[in-house]
C-alpha cells in the first residue's frame, strides 16, 4: 500500500477564515482592553456599565479593532520571515484574499470585545457564539486525528503546529466562556459561578487562570466552581483538553517527519 501524506488545508474563504480565528482574534481583543485598564485606569467605557452605546464605546471598539488587525499582520509577517527555513509555514502560507480576510476577522474580533457587552443580551450571544465555535473546533480535531491515526499516514510539524493552534483557540474559547458566564451571573444578580471578581486580581486574569488550571489537569483548588451551570461547564471542559492533550502527545511519540522527508512532497 503507497504512504500517503497528512493533507494540508489553509483556509481561503471568508467562512474558513471566521471559523478558525474569530475566537483567538476577540481573545486577543480582551488582553489589549485588559491592559489599557491597566495602563489607563480613569478610562470610563460604557462596556457592561450603562448598558448603551456612546461615542467613547465606538472610538475604543474602532481602535481595539484596529490594533488587534495589526497584531494579525505583524504575526503573518514574523512567520513569513521564517517561510525559506521551516517549509511546512511555506506550504500554509495564506495568500492575500486570504490574509485580507484575516485582517477583516481580527477587527471584526476586536471591535465585538466592547459591542458584544453593551448590552446585558450581548454576553449570552457571546457566549453562545464561542460555544458554536468550539464544537466546530472538536470537530475539526477529532477529523484530523483520524486520519493522523492511520497506520500508513505521516504526521508533520505543520500538522502539530495546526492541533496545537486549535488547542489553544480552544483555551481561549474556554476562558471568554468561563469570563461570559461569571459576567452573565453578575448582571442577573445571582451568585456567581466561579467567584473570578472575589478572588484577588481581575476578572478575565482569573478566569484564564482558571481556565489553564483546569485544561492542564493541576487543579489547585483556590477557584472552583460553585454552581450547576459552572461544574457542568468545568466537566465538558476537562473531558475535551484531556482527551486533545493525550491524543496530541501520541501522535508526538509515535514520529513525525518532516514534510520534505515525505514521498511526494
Amino acid at each position: 500500500m503507497p504512504e500517503t501524506a497528512i493533507p494540508k488545508t489553509d483556509p481561503t474563504t471568508f467562512r474558513q477564515v471566521a471559523l478558525t480565528h474569530f475566537v483567538p482574534c476577540f481573545f486577543l481583543g480582551v488582553i489589549s482592553l485588559f491592559f489599557v485598564k491597566a495602563l489607563v485606569p480613569d478610562l470610563e467605557l460604557s462596556l457592561l456599565l450603562n448598558n448603551r452605546l456612546d461615542a467613547v464605546d465606538l472610538a475604543v471598539s474602532g481602535l481595539n479593532g484596529v490594533f488587534v488587525a495589526l497584531l494579525v499582520a505583524l504575526f503573518h509577517w514574523f512567520r513569513n520571515r521564517r517561510a525559506d527555513e521551516l517549509p511546512w509555514i511555506a506550504a500554509s502560507r495564506p495568500g492575500k484574499k486570504a490574509l485580507f480576510y484575516r485582517l477583516i476577522i481580527g477587527f471584526l474580533g476586536g471591535s465585538f470585545d466592547i459591542l458584544f457587552g453593551l448590552r446585558n443580551e450581548g454576553i449570552m450571544v457571546l457566549t453562545g457564539v464561542v460555544l458554536l465555535l468550539l464544537i466546530w473546533h472538536m470537530r475539526l480535531f477529532s477529523r484530523k486525528m483520524v486520519r493522523m491515526l492511520k497506520p500508513d499516514s505521516h504526521p508533520t510539524w505543520g500538522d502539530v503546529a495546526e492541533l496545537m493552534r486549535i488547542y489553544l483557540t480552544m483555551l481561549a474559547g474556554f476562558t471568554l466562556v468561563n469570563a461570559s458566564l461569571e459576567v452573565a451571573h453578575i448582571l442577573a444578580n445571582s451568585q456567581q459561578p466561579f467567584g473570578f471578581g472575589h478572588a484577588e486580581g481581575e476578572l478575565f486574569l482569573n478566569a484564564l487562570y482558571y481556565t489553564v488550571v483546569s485544561m492542564t489537569t493541576l487543579g489547585f483548588g483556590d477557584i472552583v466552581p460553585m454552581t450547576w451551570d459552572g461544574k457542568l461547564l468545568l466537566i465538558f471542559q476537562c473531558l475535551v483538553s484531556y482527551v486533545m492533550f493525550a491524543l496530541m502527545i501520541g501522535i508526538v511519540t509515535r514520529g513525525v517527519t518532516d514534510s520534505n522527508d515525505l514521498p511526494g512532497i
